[in-house]
């Protein structure tokens, strides 16, 4: 089971994902996750999750001048160009990888 052909690019997969995440600053990941916590316990109190504000447009339009939710539309942009980046390097590698197969395979 353990050498499959599934299992193992399952596991090669999950090494791709997590790879990224290793090359960032341990001290860094530890602030962020600090970071976050303590804004999820100031933005997500007992009181605000039993009674959530309706946001209508006029709502939704206001909101986007509170500096923080900027902040954090900045950082989901920035989260958005990067998947989009990669969906490019991904496209560039895979014509590589159709290259190198096709090099590979007899022709008939």
């Amino acid at each position: 089971m353990l050498m499959e052909p599934q299992f193992l690019r399952l596991v090669s997969h999950g090494a791709n994902v997590l790879d990224p995440l290793s090359r960032i600053e341990p001290a860094a990941v530890g602030m962020m996750a600090g970071a976050l916590q303590k804004g999820l316990a100031e933005t997500f109190t007992p009181e605000a999750m039993q009674d959530p504000p309706r946001v209508g447009l006029a709502g939704f339009f206001k909101q986007l001048s509170d500096p923080e939710v900027q902040k954090a539309l900045g950082v989901l942009f920035l989260f958005l160009k990067a998947l989009g980046k990669a969906f490019g390097h991904m496209n560039e590698e895979r014509k590589t990888l159709e290259a190198m197969m096709a090099k590979m395979m007899p022709k008939k």
